[in-house]
């Protein structure tokens, strides 16, 4: 009898033949009979024109696999089969390697995983179809970054505060509180649903690099929907986007002046009680951080930058200090109205 690729034949006992190779072929053993089970027929391999039953799989203790065939008795029904060919080892000799390549990729996959965990969950997707990991995985080791990145930055205010030396300016501070927000949400995705989610950051690097060039080479689009999860919706009529729209901007409306507000509330119902002392709370808190950073940066020698954070943070300050008494009798508007108006135009018109 022939052997194929690497394996080697030996014979065995009257027509039982032995085949040693390096590796399982995937064939299945004869179960013998029991008191509560009936014998069960090991895989019918085909092999120069001949059924053969595999009787015996074992591994050898120097490395290998061996098989023990013998003429497939004709008592039996296959119900498992497979081939002994040059074809047959040529696929999985090809098998073997793209199995080798989809470990070496998942085990890459999981290393970066702090930095693909960013990318779209869609991506995120097509990675673990085609390397065999666990999508939600990759976004629980992305949180480590954004994670340590609030830490540092929080050890360098509680420092700075303490020795009385700079700290952290007031952009990095409002990075942060994004980050902690955005990091909560995608924790709470990952681990209520274990489905994978984004960051904001890796959407905006994965999209830059889409429109480079790596739509060429086949990757999927950041905007693209995992097939079977999409559902079928019909568009909304007009007063039920007017509704969400007022809905998602309810909390930055509570920004813009008491006229402005008193409109929004007589033609689409806007509540300005709802959000508008959580957002005033939340900017004082953050007002009020920004003046103790920048006042202990200018008296460790800060220049024009500290003085004029300084001067925004306490201007911040004062005006929710004056917002929060003043929304017990009605709305209150800021003076960062301006940078509501042009998302809320044409509710207003």
């Amino acid at each position: 009898m022939r052997a194929y690729g690497s394996d080697r034949v030996r014979p065995g006992h009257g027509e039982s033949i032995s085949i040693h190779c390096r590796r399982t072929k995937g064939w299945n053993a004869r179960v013998p009979r029991t008191m509560t089970s009936a014998e069960y027929p090991g895989t019918a391999v085909l092999w120069e024109d001949r059924y053969y039953e595999v009787l015996v799989e074992e591994p050898l203790p120097d490395g290998g696999w061996r098989y023990v065939l013998e003429p497939w008795p004709d008592s039996h029904v296959m119900r498992v089969s497979d081939a002994y060919d040059e074809a047959s080892e040529s696929r999985r000799e090809a098998e073997h390697r793209a199995a080798l390549v989809r470990e070496k990729g998942r085990r890459t996959a999981n290393l970066l995983g702090v930095f693909t965990g960013h990318l779209p969950a869609v991506v995120q997707q097509q990675l673990a179809s085609e390397l065999g990991i666990m999508p939600a995985r990759l976004t629980l080791l992305s949180l480590t970054l954004p994670v340590l990145a609030i830490v540092l930055t929080l050890q360098w205010l509680v420092r700075s505060i303490l020795e009385r030396s700079a700290g952290p300016p007031l952009w990095l501070l409002i990075l942060c509180v994004y980050l902690a927000l955005e990091t909560v949400i995608r924790f709470h995705v990952v681990w209520s649903q274990s489905r994978p989610i984004g960051s904001a950051a890796g959407l905006l690097v994965y999209s830059i690099g889409y429109a480079l060039g790596l739509r060429h080479t086949g990757a999927v689009s950041p905007t693209a929907v995992e097939r079977g999860t999409s559902t079928f919706t019909l568009p909304p009529d007009e007063a039920t986007v007017v509704r969400d729209a007022v809905a998602t901007r309810s909390a930055f409306m509570t920004l813009l002046s008491a006229a402005e507000q008193r409109v929004l509330a007589q033609r689409y119902g806007f509540d300005y009680r709802a959000d508008a002392t959580t957002v005033a709370a939340i900017i004082l808190v953050f007002a009020v951080i920004g003046v103790v950073s920048s006042a202990a940066k200018l008296s460790d020698g800060g220049g024009i930058t500290a003085l004029l954070s300084l001067l925004l943070a306490a201007a911040l300050t004062l005006e929710q200090l004056v917002r929060l008494p003043a929304l017990r009798r009605g709305p209150a508007g800021s003076f960062m109205a301006f940078l509501v108006r042009p998302f809320v135009r044409k509710l207003l018109r």
